[in-house]
């Protein structure tokens, strides 16, 4: 069984495709998987820790920080940086062409996102058969593209958030998380951070792409956080370093801990928060879920799409988290806000149980099991043809 998994460019990508594939080996020995990203992307921290074949193929993101397209596209920088991209778009179609020809899948699971689509249109001209992931309820430009003519359309969330794709195709399976990241243990995460069990502990993540506004508002009462508790902040890579040269004159240094990003030790992160705040993109939430963990969510307010802001929405509706709206963000809203929730216990259990029912424990199982049944269907067939076009041959 060959099978192609592509996406990337961000954690959110990457983190799911893993899980599946995971999934895929725990349950098939005799599984040949390549994984399919971007240069240059989060993918390439990643991967490699999964033991999976990995190629590259070059890609490009339709850029919309206008709500207007005619704006999008008499903006020059913004002209000019699409412009580059959809070259790379392009070349990415070829590259995807050549990697189809050498691999030559059974199938092809993609997550969404612009690396995901080039392969998927290559899969459409050369007739491979062609699985996606909608992880927001909102979907990506690139998944509305690629849900037309895919095999099965896997969502995160019930059916009935998803009126304008075809019922028949789509599957609620949930969004596939990582079994390792369930295992954290709390004794060796305060050995790890050196942090103190006395103190309760703030979890702040911006994605693997971090998240300015939040690093911006954080940082600026970051003392009078850390007169009270103490913090683990992923900051990503862009605002790691502007960070650490502000907090070295702070007081209680020994109470925060920043990392551009984590890989193994995310999981004992988890462990010991009390208290997350978060970004709104699906597989944030799903980690946050899936750990019950209370939270105060910040969706990213975008132009192009607002899939955080519905994603937020949805975890509101049920009481399972706070949500505060960027626009509205100052630093004394946020510790005011994270302070009143970590004094107050109750509060925070009753999140930590409404949170939790959002998580779906088997999604990555499910997935692969479709996936699985596919490729046993298409052998059977293929056997059935075989000696029908044998017997009719003598």
């Amino acid at each position: 069984m060959k099978v192609i998994i592509a996406g990337g460019g961000s954690g959110g990508h990457v983190a799911p495709l893993l899980a599946v594939a995971e999934e895929l080996r725990a349950r098939k020995q005799d599984i040949n998987l390549t994984y399919v990203g971007s240069k240059g992307g989060i993918e390439e921290k990643l991967i490699p820790q999964a033991d999976i074949k990995t190629l590259s193929i070059h890609s490009g993101k339709f850029r919309r920080y206008y709500r207007s397209m005619i704006l999008n596209i008499l903006n020059p920088t913004t002209f000019l940086k699409n412009l580059f991209d959809f070259i790379n778009f392009i070349r990415g179609i070829f590259d995807a062409f050549k990697i189809l020809k050498a691999e030559d899948p059974d199938m092809v699971f993609l997550k969404g996102g612009y690396v995901s689509l080039p392969i998927g249109l290559a899969c459409r001209i050369k007739r491979y058969p062609y699985f996606i992931h909608e992880s927001d309820i909102i979907s990506g430009l690139s998944n509305r593209i690629l849900a037309k003519k895919a095999r099965r359309i896997f969502v995160s969330y019930p059916l009935e958030n998803f009126p304008e794709m075809n019922r028949e195709r789509l599957i609620y399976s949930g969004n596939p998380l990582r079994r390792g990241l369930l295992l954290g243990d709390k004794k060796e995460a305060y050995k790890t951070f050196d942090f103190d069990r006395k103190l309760k502990t703030i979890l702040i993540l911006g994605g693997s792409q971090g998240a300015r506004k939040i690093n911006e508002v954080f940082s600026q009462k970051l003392e009078n956080y850390l007169e009270k508790y103490q913090v683990i902040h992923l900051s990503g890579d862009l605002d790691y370093d502007w960070l650490e040269y502000k907090s070295r004159t702070y007081n209680h240094l020994e109470r925060y801990r920043l990392f551009s990003f984590l890989t193994n030790e995310l999981k004992d992160a988890y462990s010991i928060s009390d208290l997350i705040i978060s970004r709104a993109g699906n597989n944030a939430l799903t980690e946050i879920a899936a750990m019950k963990k209370p939270a105060i969510i910040i969706p990213l307010e975008s132009s192009a799409g607002d899939h955080q802001l519905a994603n937020a929405k949805a975890y509101s509706r049920e009481g399972a988290a706070y949500v505060m709206l960027q626009s509205h963000l100052t630093p004394e809203k946020l510790f005011r806000q994270a302070d009143k929730l970590l004094e107050d216990p109750d509060e925070l259990g009753y999140l930590s149980e409404k949170i939790h029912s959002f998580y779906k424990e088997d999604a990555a199982k499910i997935i692969a099991e479709h996936l699985i049944n596919y490729y046993k269907r298409e052998q059977r067939e293929r056997v059935r043809d075989e000696r029908a076009a044998g017997e009719k041959g003598r």
